[in-house]
């Protein structure tokens, strides 16, 4: 065996305990939800990989499998998820969404201006709390800081604040909708068109029915799609034109995935066979990815972040739930 087979794996075999730690607990979190059908496996396998996270650290042998699990099982889940979307789907969402979509992006990074320069904080600070909250958590504001800010700490206290917020928002969305009496496609617009992450949809949409999480996943490519036009808008705003301050923008593949096999899908291209038995995969796939999230999750350090920026980061969540809460019962 050559030397590079035998590193692929050693990290092969890395990678084991953290995976299996995810599985055990999306197991349990899955039979579980049998006796707690409200609460759903998803939301479930999230609690039971927080409360296990916290009181245990599994940052060392564990680092590699929850990673791995957290990034490309998650990915391929809303890869395989298209399956279950059916052309009609969109239609159903139709213009008034597409609109609404384009509306709370750009609504929500001027908040994040507004709110961040009301309390103190620098603009470019403020650029990525709006960012983050406005179109898709972590992954937006990696992809803005290299033209807005320089400062390490500014990314990591906007990721922290955010992934913060998205959290609450799991179980804060589902309570809402329901607060709000509101029909599955207005729930899905609201849970899709308002939390940070990918992840943190597909929880709470998944969490409620199936169809609500498939229509808050495909809200949600809609404004992870606006990173595009969003990273250019500040490249060409940005004063400081240097390649080194220049934002790189590629299409994420998990979202090339899903759209290509929503369209196999609703061709009828792939077998029922083997249709079913891929759904059935994503399923599994999303509960032990959504465990490997909770194990992430660190109450004590997010809770120590900034207090502007967690006061900012709440005034523009806040404001996010009032604006969708509006649009949708002006335009659905």
């Amino acid at each position: 065996m050559s030397g590079m087979d035998s590193s692929r794996w050693e990290l092969i075999i890395q990678k084991i305990p953290g995976l299996f730690l995810a599985t055990v607990i999306a197991l349990v979190g899955r039979y579980l939800a049998t006796w707690i059908p409200n609460l759903g496996g998803v939301t479930i396998a999230i609690l039971l990989g927080m409360v296990i996270g916290n009181f245990f650290d599994f940052d060392g042998n564990y680092g590699l499998g929850v990673r791995f699990a957290e990034k490309k099982l998650l990915s391929l889940a809303i890869m395989l998820m298209g399956l279950k979307l059916e052309l009609s789907v969109l239609g159903e969402l139709g213009l008034s969404a597409i609109i609404v979509i384009i509306i709370m992006v750009f609504s929500t990074i001027t908040m994040g201006i507004i709110f961040g320069r009301l309390l103190g904080l620098s603009p470019s600070f403020s650029i990525l709390l709006g960012v983050g909250n406005g179109i898709c958590g972590s992954s937006a504001i990696a992809a803005v800081a290299p033209i807005v800010s320089k400062e390490e700490e500014e990314i990591g206290l906007s990721i922290g604040v955010v992934n913060l917020l998205g959290t609450i928002g799991i179980f804060l969305l589902p309570l809402l909708v329901h607060l709000l009496r509101l029909e599955e496609a207005s729930s899905g617009l609201m849970i899709g068109g308002t939390l940070q992450a990918v992840g943190q949809v597909v929880a709470a949409g998944f969490s409620i029915n199936d169809k609500i999480g498939r229509l808050a996943t495909v809200v949600k490519m809609g404004r992870i799609l606006m990173l595009a036009p969003v990273v250019l808008l500040f490249t060409f705003s940005s004063s400081d034109n240097n390649s080194d301050s220049k934002g790189k923008f590629s299409l994420p593949g998990f979202i090339v995935g899903f759209f290509i096999f929503s369209l196999l899908g609703s061709l009828g291209i792939i077998p029922e066979t083997i249709s079913n038995f891929l759904k059935s995969l994503s399923k599994v796939l999303l509960i032990i990815a959504m465990a490997a999230i909770g194990l992430k999750i660190k109450l004590s350090s997010l809770l120590k972040q900034g207090p502007k920026a967690l006061i900012a980061g709440l005034f523009i969540f806040l404001g996010q739930l009032l604006l969708i809460t509006f649009l949708i019962k002006l335009m659905l």
